[in-house]
């Protein structure tokens, strides 16, 4: 019988949560061959990602909760402000970052191909404080690569 590809019909049970650099993402859908993965993010005030770029997925972020500042880089056209309700595309290969404002924020991220879950169980599994070059590893190891400091 082949492995599943996709979460059965019915509600999505989460998988486990990885938690790392203020970000808590409870994984809705991953796993080692899926179609997409879904994350459920909740990011503390003034934390987020980096400026980086993700060289094998697509991702569309929803924002539920609170307000995020996105750096879309030059393919995006910068900067934007995102509030609930808003929808943020972002292409493989292109530089993006985001930062939680004003206060804590919640959004869904779906990425497809999907393992992007991997990626952040892997970065949650390094010891605090982070160590650069482990980060570096991990960021290679899921073909991503680090391109700025996190929005101030």
């Amino acid at each position: 019988m082949a492995a599943e590809r996709f979460p059965p019909t019915g509600r999505l049970a989460p998988q486990g949560i990885a938690r790392f650099s203020g970000i808590a993402a409870e994984i809705l859908a991953g796993g080692e061959d899926p179609p997409v993965t879904i994350l459920d993010m909740r990011v503390e005030a003034d934390h987020g990602a980096p400026l980086h770029a993700s060289f094998d997925e697509d991702k569309l972020f929803l924002v539920l909760e609170g307000r995020f500042r996105f750096d879309l880089g030059e393919a995006g056209g910068g900067e934007v402000t995102a509030v609930a309700g808003a929808r943020i595309a972002v292409r493989r290969g292109d530089a993006h970052g985001f930062r939680a404002e004003g206060g804590p924020a919640r959004m869904l991220l779906v990425s497809t191909p999907g393992r992007h879950d991997r990626f952040f169980t892997a970065l949650a599994a390094l010891p605090v404080p982070h160590d650069p070059a482990a980060v570096e590893a991990v960021c290679r190891r899921f073909n991503q690569r680090i391109i700025g400091p996190l929005m101030g």
